[in-house]
């Protein structure tokens, strides 16, 4: 029994909504082959406005204010998320060293350029069967 495919019903967000990330290049690239796209066609049927390179100002009563390609601007918004990445944390780690330990660095005290998961538990797994 065939059943007839209906088409898709997207509900339109209630506000403006913007997705901005200081690296260059497209949203989601880093996602997976198979189920990326669909995140990615989420955001889009929802309007989201994706901005890249985006270097952060500062945030006042007036909104967050940011550059892109020279140009600044600011963005009129209530609420505001920050994911802006990490920075490594290895002051444990060097005061292990520092005190004749042989302390061990994975996962995002290692490299904290994304938060990537799959290799620190893969780091971990490795680690762990070594030791």
């Amino acid at each position: 029994m065939q059943e007839d495919l209906k088409e898709a019903e997207i509900s339109p967000s209630p506000r403006e909504i913007f997705l901005l990330k200081r690296s260059k290049g497209k949203h989601g690239n880093t996602l997976g082959k198979t189920t990326g796209w669909i995140h990615k066609a989420s955001l889009i049927n929802k309007k989201v406005n994706m901005l890249s390179d985006v270097t952060y100002l500062k945030i006042d009563d007036n909104g967050l204010h940011i550059e892109i390609n020279g140009q600044i601007d600011i963005l009129n918004v209530e609420n505001i998320v920050v994911c802006a990445g990490q920075l490594p944390n290895r002051t444990l780690y060097n005061e292990l060293k520092d005190n004749g330990l042989n302390p061990h660095l994975i996962g995002g005290a290692d490299e904290a350029l994304e938060l990537d998961a799959k290799r620190a538990i893969y780091q971990a797994c490795y680690l762990a069967a070594k030791v």
